[in-house]
């Protein structure tokens, strides 16, 4: 276990391999860096990603974000949706589970009924 937040390039890369679907070390105390889980999403959805990584990256890291950081990230994840269609087909797999309500219906303006 690392006793500091993670980088960037580590989140990338435990969650491409398998290691953390959910970016947990990212999103959770002590060592949370919900930017450093943000610029991850987004650099993993330059990859090519199979239906199954692309709900393993709604249903973790988005969905934790969302749960955790909402109100911090969510202009961002709207904008981020209204220029890239890879990340707006990701906001279709989310579920509300833990996201504020506030948030959960700016989400689904945002998604436009496109759920998956």
């Amino acid at each position: 276990m690392r006793m500091r937040p993670p980088t960037v390039d580590e989140l990338e890369s435990e969650w491409l391999s398998g290691e953390d679907c959910t970016m947990a070390d990212g999103l959770l105390e002590p060592f949370a860096d919900p930017e450093a889980v943000w610029q991850a999403v987004l650099r993993i959805l330059q990859r090519e990603l199979t239906e199954d990584k692309i709900s393993l990256l709604a249903a973790g890291p988005v969905e934790g974000l969302l749960a955790l950081f909402g109100s911090q990230f969510i202009d961002r994840i709207e904008a981020e949706a209204q220029r890239n269609s890879a990340f707006a087909h990701v906001l279709g797999g989310v579920w509300r589970g833990d996201i504020p309500p506030e948030i959960w219906r700016r989400i689904e303006t945002t998604r436009g009924g496109r759920v998956w």
